[in-house]
Order: C-alpha cells, then sequence, then structure tokens
C-alpha cells in the first residue's frame, strides 16, 4: 500500500471538514465564540469556517504560540464543555501534523490504514482531553505530545501482541519540553538511513535531503546507488568527483551525470513527495 497515496482516514476527514464548513451555522457559531472573546475583531473574521480557520492559522504563522495559544485554548475549552463543533475545528487544525506522525510512524510490514487509525483516534482523544486552563501555553506543541503519547502507547500495545518490538527510542525522553514529531522522526530517520546506506547524519537541512532519499528508494524512484551518489555528494566531508569515480569504477563524467539523472527524477517526483510530506 501506497503512504502518498493511500491516506484514508485523514481524506475522509478532509471531506468531512468541507461539509462541516456548508452547515447553514457553523462559521456563525465559531465566529462568534472568537469574536466574542476578542480573538479577532469581526471585520477580520470571515464568515465562511473554511476561510476563518485559514486567517487563525495565517497569522498563527506570523505570530507564533503566543497568538495560537488563544485561538486554540479557547476552542479546546469550548471542546472540554462538549461542544463537538469546536473540536473538530481543532482537529482539522492539527490534521497536518497527525499525517506527517502518521507517515513516519509506519515500519516495514505495516500497513498504513492500521497506523493512520491509530493516529486518527490519538488526536481526537488528544483534542476532547486536552486540559485547556491548565495548559494553555504552547498549545499545539503540547496537543502534539498528547497525540505522540496516545498514540506511542496504542503502538506499542499493538507491537507488544504482534510480538515485533517497538523502537523505544521513539517514546523515550518526550519531555514538556521537547517535540515529539522531531523526536520520533529522528530515530526512524537515522534507522532508516542506515539501512539505505546513507550515511552523514539526519540534522537539520542534512536530514530534509535524506529523508527525500529515504522516500525515493521506498517508492523505487531511486536505485540505492543514485541515492548514495546524491548523498555523498551534498555531505560536508563527502567524495569529490574523482574520488567517487575511482570508487565506482566510473569516469567523473560518468558520476556527474548519473547524480544529474538521479536529480532530474526526484523533481519529476516532487508532486508525489509534497503529498507523502
Amino acid at each position: 500500500m501506497d503512504a502518498a497515496w493511500d491516506v484514508s482516514v485523514f481524506s475522509r476527514l478532509n471531506i468531512e471538514w468541507e461539509w462541516v464548513c456548508a452547515q447553514n451555522g457553523n462559521a456563525q457559531r465559531v465566529r462568534g465564540w472568537l469574536v466574542g472573546a476578542g480573538v479577532l475583531d469581526a471585520a477580520e473574521a470571515p464568515e465562511d469556517l473554511g476561510a476563518l480557520l485559514d486567517v487563525l492559522e495565517e497569522r498563527s504563522r506570523r505570530e507564533g504560540h503566543p497568538f495560537s495559544d488563544v485561538w486554540l485554548g479557547l476552542l479546546l475549552q469550548r471542546a472540554g464543555e462538549g461542544e463537538e463543533l469546536a473540536a473538530r475545528v481543532v482537529v482539522q487544525a492539527m490534521l497536518p501534523a497527525a499525517v506527517r506522525m502518521a507517515a513516519r510512524s509506519v515500519r516495514t510490514g505495516e500497513e498504513f490504514s492500521e497506523i493512520y487509525q491509530v493516529v486518527a483516534a490519538a488526536l481526537w482523544q488528544a483534542v476532547r482531553s486536552y486540559p485547556a486552563q491548565r495548559a494553555a501555553w504552547q498549545v499545539a506543541r503540547h496537543l502534539r505530545l498528547e497525540m505522540w503519547h496516545h498514540t506511542s502507547r496504542d503502538l506499542k500495545r499493538e507491537f507488544a501482541s504482534s510480538g515485533a518490538p517497538l523502537d523505544e527510542r521513539m517514546a523515550a525522553g518526550l519531555t514538556a519540553d521537547c517535540d515529539p514529531v522531531a523526536e520520533a522522526h529522528a530515530g526512524l530517520l537515522e534507522a532508516a538511513a542506515a539501512e539505505a546506506g546513507l550515511v552523514g547524519g539526519v540534522d537539520r537541512a542534512r536530514g530534509e535531503l535524506v529523508e527525500l532519499l529515504v522516500w525515493a528508494l521506498d517508492q523505487k524512484v531511486l536505485t540505492r546507488d543514485a541515492a548514495a551518489a546524491i548523498a555523498d555528494h551534498y555531505r560536508e566531508d563527502g567524495p569529490d568527483d574523482r574520488t567517487a569515480a575511482r570508487t565506482a569504477g566510473m569516469s567523473p563524467a560518468a558520476v556527474r551525470q548519473r547524480r544529474s539523472r538521479a536529480v532530474r527524477q526526484l523533481r519529476d517526483a516532487a508532486p508525489r513527495w509534497a503529498v507523502a510530506a
């Protein structure tokens, strides 16, 4: 099953969101909560629910967690009081993080759909049980943390029943001042890079390149040799073309040609990577 295309439970949530946005009164209710609490001015609050969430997310990107804490906290408090619409808005806002967490939690031999179901359920549980009054700072980060706690617990239970171990690095060290997505991702990426023979670490921009190459290998966009050629060329202590050519028994021109061909293949696959990421 292809993780880049089969995101069934998340696709259903997105389809459902369109239906929620189309229902009479939903936008007015959420808009009323936000304007009434002073989160948004009436003039800047759209009367369409999808557009309203877009405004909240765009301001959150500009202003950071001091703004997102306010509107997420307000909606989570409403959700805690039984307002399903408030919970649904927060779930939609956190859906991209859930998709990334799910994609990075899949291991060889597992069904993507099963992992996605676990993460989606963890997201709902984190939203519905969030202590909005006690944890009002860096709300999005704490939601991700709670989502990862629920996900790791349930995945660990699944692995225990199947006899396959869950990598403890994914669940270890998840304190309030760490990012659970980054912790889980780093452990998975290091293991995947080692298995693929991609050396040079996974820190910062290097990690983004390695993640792309691991995905390209999994999707058979690149061969192992082609991926290694790119990984070696772009690492700090990587060999120059002459050294790489001697190691591979090729001419420097052939090494450059192979690398250029691999880069073109990656560029052609970029739309699929964007969906998977």
